[in-house]
């Protein structure tokens, strides 16, 4: 099956058809590079489970960020683990209890992460959706009037992991932030 890109019918998203992860040629990682571009978000299914062919597909649109915490369920440094799953009463992975509120990673630095990869390995039959935004769409359809308020405006962008109940978030010097152009 030749490798295709198949537009979601959606404000976002693209699925890529015909991909074996396991041999990411370098035109294959400008193709995908390209279609993430275009479409914001893309969907990949039935791959590999292996770790390193999760990786390898990641470096297709630019440089691993290290796992800023470690999980028993992989020796990597370069996959966080996201899991409900406890082992003698701990949990191992991140997120256990809760589910995040729409976010950019790491918006707290100077340069945030230009993309994730998700991939799922057990999913419920009801809950744990993930959900994604087309801000570059919302943002186009503001009225001119609007855009032009909005320009010039900054945000400062605070968060902490662990914090997954809104209740629980605090925001303090101490804490790491950045301030972004709106």
């Amino acid at each position: 099956m030749a490798l295709s890109v198949k537009p979601l019918d959606a404000p976002l998203g693209a699925e890529i058809v015909g991909l074996d992860a396991r041999n990411i040629t370098a035109d294959v990682q400008q193709m995908l590079h390209q279609a993430l571009l275009d479409h914001h978000l893309l969907v990949i299914r039935d791959q590999p489970t292996a770790d390193a062919d999760l990786v390898e597909l990641g470096k297709s649109f630019g440089p691993i960020v290290k796992a800023r915490l470690g999980s028993p369920l992989t020796g990597r440094d370069d996959i966080m683990v996201i899991s409900n799953i406890r082992a003698d009463g701990k949990p191992v992975g991140q997120l256990p209890d809760g589910e995040m509120a729409f976010h950019i990673d790491q918006i707290y630095k100077p340069n945030p992460c230009k993309a994730a990869a998700l991939h799922a390995v057990e999913i419920p039959k009801a809950g744990g959706d993930t959900m994604f935004s087309n801000t570059v769409r919302a943002y186009e359809e503001l009225p001119d009037t609007l855009k032009r308020k909005l320009a010039g405006l900054k945000a400062t962008h605070s968060f902490h992991y662990g914090e997954t109940q809104k209740e629980n978030r605090v925001t303090s010097a101490d804490r790491p932030h950045y301030t972004h152009p709106l």
